[in-house]
């Protein structure tokens, strides 16, 4: 593994912002695809030679990419990439929301860009079969109608299908990493009369947009779903 290093002619780092471009260095690594997820990192003291770094400041460094969902440690010892999944990437954007609800409409805006984007190149996509499954969704959840917890499963299902018909991986793993956030809230928000009724129909128009393949009526339609949603999580938190 040290050759490995080795053969990337990195430079030492400077001793400003130490932790930091530790960081940045592992993290261009990942995105170059010197390292993939499962990969497991070199031993610290081999980390140390080649950034040029005390162990205190490495370990500062490898807390951090924890934190970010980068780097995960395995029974047995070792640090290895994470899988670099969406949720577990946007993880400490999810607590940012947590403590800031203001931030709930920022968070449904990223979903409108992300998501109405989604739903048009699905809909230019989506096969007879995809079809045939967003029904029986809608069957599920009309049958789901009084109770929240297998509404939201379903729900879960409905947007991650959307998701993977747009066919760009990138915005799949990001509309889930959104999808995720403020769930807690948007869990209450399920349990308010007359939200999952307001969902189910706004799900049965997006479909409906998808099976006429009509890229600017799904987008609009999901657009109104999100505006929904959004209006019913902002008064399951006035509400707490």
């Amino acid at each position: 593994m040290t050759k490995f290093l080795e053969s990337l002619n990195l430079d030492p780092i400077d001793r400003e912002s130490i932790a930091e471009k530790v960081v940045n260095k592992i993290l261009s690594l990942v995105q170059s695809g010197n390292l993939k997820p499962g990969d497991k990192l070199p031993s610290e003291k081999e980390l140390m030679t080649v950034f040029s770094v005390s162990r205190p400041t490495l370990r500062e460094a490898l807390r951090a990419l924890s934190i970010l969902g980068i780097t995960a440690t395995r029974k047995g010892g070792g640090t290895y990439i994470s899988e670099l999944k969406a949720a577990d990437l946007l993880r400490p954007l999810e607590f940012f929301v947590s403590i800031e609800d203001q931030s709930i409409k920022d968070i449904f805006e990223c979903r409108r860009i992300l998501e109405c984007e989604m739903v048009a190149k699905a809909a230019a996509c989506v096969t007879d079969q995809q079809l045939i499954e967003f029904d029986q969704l809608i069957s599920v959840q009309k049958e789901a109608v009084k109770d929240p917890v297998a509404f939201r499963i379903s729900d879960q299902k409905f947007h991650e299908l959307l998701a993977n018909i747009s066919g760009n991986v990138v915005l799949a793993r990001l509309a889930d990493g959104m999808y995720n956030i403020a769930m807690d809230a948007r869990r209450k928000a399920t349990e308010m009369k007359g939200v999952l009724p307001q969902s189910i129909a706004d799900h049965i128009a997006i479909v409906n947009a998808l099976k006429k393949k009509d890229s600017t009526l799904a987008s609009e339609a999901m657009r109104e779903h999100l505006n929904n949603i959004e209006n019913s999580t902002l008064l399951a938190i006035s509400h707490t």
